[in-house]
């Protein structure tokens, strides 16, 4: 869980007060290499050396500092957005979550995705929540890929208007057929498995582009031919970045898109290990 009521501040804070809910974003870059001086914290090359003798300042909440598990945690200023009084936390919770889209198509000249046509694979929580920031954004036609019919229903919510279960057909074939065979401008992959990197190169148009968002469990082989013949671009994405929490938290509180549509249950924090099994 990403939200956080402040318990103190240091001497000098005063943008937020104690008590008042905040999201927070992953990553607080050193602030002095090449890649945080130019905006890219998320990939500091500083990454990890925190700790001891070697404190550069990075911090990555749940990977080299404690995350949302913990009883007490320590966020740099510059991580926080102010929660809206009227979003529930577990709305504001999926902040963090909506946020990969949002920076995904900011680095990919976000204004250029109104109109484009974009396919999601992998109906998961990133996966839901990319539909509907696709949307909020104005790309269209959206199309949803994956298997749990469940989910798929869910991206349909969302705001996808084509479904294709890659169970029941040839997935490219099907998204292929719905663009008269000329393929699509962003493919965005929430599954991250060989499968779904190749039917994603092979789902787009020529000068296309596809964002990994998903974190490959290994190697994977890909149709590099295929992706260099038809220049299309594959963007790696770590992290939030470029304020794209905020952004993601304005687009929730303007009801561009739903969050609220996860049927899953909800555990209290003393059921934690319970909600992980």
């Amino acid at each position: 869980m990403n939200i956080w009521a402040p318990l103190r501040a240091r001497p000098g804070v005063d943008e937020y007060k104690v008590g008042e809910r905040v999201a927070v974003e992953i990553h607080s870059g050193c602030g002095q290499c090449k890649r945080c001086r130019s905006g890219m914290y998320t990939s500091c090359t500083n990454y990890g050396q925190n700790y001891g003798e070697h404190d550069k300042r990075h911090r990555a909440n749940g990977f080299t500092t404690n995350g949302g598990f913990a009883q007490y945690a320590v966020n740099h200023v510059n991580t926080l957005v102010r929660v809206p009084d009227d979003m529930s936390d577990e709305e504001a919770a999926l902040a963090v979550t909506a946020r990969y889209v949002d920076v995904w198509l900011h680095r990919t000249r976000r204004r250029a995705s109104r109109g484009r046509k974009v396919v999601v694979i992998g109906p998961g929580p990133i996966g839901l929540l990319a539909v509907g920031v696709a949307k909020a954004l104005g790309a269209a036609p959206r199309h949803s890929r994956g298997h749990a019919r469940e989910s798929l229903g869910l991206g349909k919510r969302l705001g996808a208007d084509h479904l294709v279960n890659a169970t029941l057909c040839d997935a490219v074939e099907a998204v292929r057929s719905l663009t008269d065979g000329k393929g699509v401008d962003y493919v965005m992959d929430c599954a991250g498995t060989e499968e779904t990197v190749n039917q994603a190169i092979l789902m787009c148009s020529r000068g296309g582009k596809i964002c990994l968002a998903a974190f490959p469990h290994g190697r994977v082989g890909i149709d590099l031919g295929h992706a260099v013949m038809n220049n299309i671009y594959l963007y790696g994405i770590r992290g939030e970045g470029k304020s794209a929490v905020a952004r993601a938290i304005a687009l929730m509180a303007a009801k561009r898109f739903d969050a609220n549509l996860d049927p899953h249950p909800t555990f209290g924090l003393a059921d934690v290990p319970k909600a992980i099994q």
